[in-house]
C-alpha cells in the first residue's frame, strides 16, 4: 500500500513538473492590458473644456437671437388663434416661420460641423495621449471602458487618470506653441 502510495506521489510529482514549466512559457506570453474611460478624458480635460468655452462664445449670441425670434412667433401664432385674424397675417406668419426655420437648420449645420472638427482634434489628443502612457508604463493592449465589453478592471490596469494628464500637458505645450 506504502508502494503504491509513493508511486502516485513520484508520478504527481513528474506530471506536474511539464505543467509548470508550460505555466511559465504562458507567463512569458501574457500580455499587460489596460482601461481608459473615455468619457472622461472627453469631458474633463482642458482642451474639452476650451473647446465647450470657445462654441458658447462664439455661438450664444446667435442661438440666443434664434430662441428669440421663436417666441415673438410663439406670440404671433396666439394671436393667429382669433378667427378675425386676416389671410395676410397669416401668410406673413406662415412665411416668418419658414425663414426661421431655415436659419435654425443653417445655424445647427454650423455647429455641427465645427463639433465635429473639434471631436476629431480630440480624438486625435486621445490617442496620442493614450499611446505616450501605454507605451511608457508597458502597457500592450488599451481598451476604451465605455466603448463596451469590459465588465469589470482593476484599479491597476486603469490608465484614465495618467491620459488624462497626458492630454492636458500635450495641450498646453500646443497652446505654447501656437503662441510663438
Amino acid at each position: 500500500m506504502r508502494n503504491i502510495i509513493l508511486m502516485a506521489f513520484a508520478l504527481c510529482l513528474l506530471l506536474t513538473a511539464p505543467a509548470k514549466a508550460a505555466d511559465a512559457e504562458v507567463a512569458k506570453g501574457v500580455h499587460k492590458i489596460g482601461v481608459v474611460d473615455m468619457q472622461v478624458v472627453a469631458t474633463e480635460s482642458e482642451p474639452a473644456k476650451a473647446a465647450k468655452k470657445q462654441m458658447e462664445s462664439k455661438y450664444s449670441k446667435e442661438r440666443d437671437e434664434l430662441e428669440k425670434q421663436g417666441k415673438a412667433l410663439q406670440k404671433k401664432a396666439e394671436a393667429l388663434k382669433d378667427p378675425k385674424a386676416s389671410e395676410e397675417k397669416k401668410l406673413a406668419f406662415i412665411r416668418a416661420k419658414q425663414d426661421l426655420d431655415q436659419k435654425t437648420r443653417n445655424f445647427m449645420r454650423k455647429v455641427e460641423q465645427e463639433e465635429l472638427t473639434l471631436r476629431q482634434d480630440m480624438v486625435k489628443r486621445v490617442f496620442s495621449a493614450t499611446y505616450e502612457v501605454a507605451r511608457a508604463k508597458g502597457f500592450d493592449f488599451v481598451v476604451d471602458i465605455t466603448a463596451g465589453g469590459v465588465l469589470y478592471a482593476d484599479k491597476s490596469m486603469d490608465l484614465t487618470t495618467d491620459v488624462l494628464e497626458e492630454v492636458n500637458k500635450q495641450y498646453k505645450a500646443d497652446q505654447k506653441e501656437k503662441k510663438k
